[in-house]
């Protein structure tokens, strides 16, 4: 019973992902030697950001919900779910948008160099 105890653990720590950690350090922009104004504005533009991800995550939700709702009708409306998926896209690129226009004004130019490696991971969902 134990060996198959320490089996598990010991695939479970090879098969486990660091991937959470990784995207933690890009996303605290660790990696782009920021001076301390740099990151009392960064820490600022962040956490507007948060805030705006957790409306678009109900925005979100309300749109999901009315996708079921469109789908379980009689007559399918395919133009009501384009304007729907076209609403959703739109938000979260406004999102994006609003966040890398205030990131690009705070960094210099090498600093955005790094930046841009890890730029997939600030798209909105």
């Amino acid at each position: 019973m134990k060996i198959i105890v320490v089996l598990l653990l010991f695939f479970c720590a090879i098969f486990a992902s660091n991937e959470y950690e990784y995207r933690h350090i890009n996303k605290g922009l660790s990696h782009l030697g920021l001076s301390k104004e740099q990151s009392m504005e960064i820490r600022e533009i962040l956490h507007d950001f948060r805030i705006e991800l957790k409306e678009f995550e109900i925005f979100k939700k309300e749109i999901e919900k009315r996708r079921k709702d469109l789908f379980l009708r009689e007559y399918f409306n395919y133009d009501e779910l384009e304007r729907l998926n076209q609403k959703l896209d739109f938000r979260a690129r406004e999102i994006e948008k609003n966040l890398l226009i205030k990131i690009h004004v705070v960094l210099n130019l090498k600093q955005r160099v790094r930046f841009i490696n890890h730029f997939d991971d600030w798209k909105v969902n």
